[in-house]
């Protein structure tokens, strides 16, 4: 299914989106952290679950996680277009990228017309509304 670009998804929605998904996120990391001493092992299989999730939901029919899809909001590439698993998981690692500059990746979708974060430049994707 082909989305124009008129329903972009503003930074409100997707920071909403964004909020739900860490919700979700700690409710499976928290159990495995009573399990798995904090240590040098237990980040990385954080990030890990993180990026999976993430890879594997925006990459489904869904096209987004649980929280895009409580906001209505889907991730496509840049003509509409569902994206594959590897476009997935280039888009949640540049995700990493965006925080690490002091989230302005993230800001970034607040300021610029086309509503594109850093990791939706790198990946070469784009949020919409869902009609």
């Amino acid at each position: 299914m082909l989305l124009s670009d008129h329903q972009r998804a503003g930074f409100s929605k997707r920071l909403f989106a964004y909020n739900l998904d860490i919700t979700v996120m700690l409710l499976v990391i928290w159990p495995v952290s009573l399990f798995i001493p904090q240590n040098e092992f237990f980040y990385p299989l954080a990030v890990a679950l993180v990026s999976l999730y993430h890879a594997l939901m925006e990459s489904s029919s869904w096209q987004g996680t649980l929280g895009k899809r409580y906001a209505q909001l889907v991730v496509t590439d840049e003509h509409g277009a569902p994206i594959g698993f590897g476009q997935a998981l280039l888009r949640i690692v540049a995700k990493f990228l965006s925080l690490a500059v002091l989230f302005i990746g993230f800001f970034m979708i607040y300021f610029r017309k086309d509503r594109k974060g850093l990791h939706d430049m790198i990946a070469k994707t784009k949020v919409l509304i869902r009609n």
